[in-house]
């Protein structure tokens, strides 16, 4: 189990693209997409507070893995995913 570990609870919608190195138009994709499919993108971790679109990390790297790695992770963007999570993340060891 990975133990995840964010300065902010929220990551705005910049934030997050920066970090993981996503253009918009990438995001705006998997949203339409997942919205399509009858899909609430509550469920991929967008918050709306006030007039902001905020993205819970942890919910939306949850869903990364489920819904967008199918594979090996060979491109660039599927690099940059993994890196995120590692300098954001940390295993639980069992003792």
């Amino acid at each position: 189990m990975l133990n995840y570990h964010f300065e902010t609870k929220l990551l705005t919608t910049k934030a997050l693209l920066k970090d993981l190195a996503l253009p918009i138009s990438t995001l705006d994709y998997w949203k339409t997409k997942w919205r399509k499919k009858g899909n609430d993108c509550w469920y991929m971790g967008l918050r709306i507070v006030g007039n902001k679109a905020l993205w819970d990390p942890i919910v939306f790297l949850n869903w990364l893995n489920k819904y967008q790695l199918k594979n090996l992770p060979t491109e660039l963007r599927d690099k940059k995913i993994v890196a995120f999570v590692t300098r954001n993340s940390s295993v639980q060891g069992s003792n």
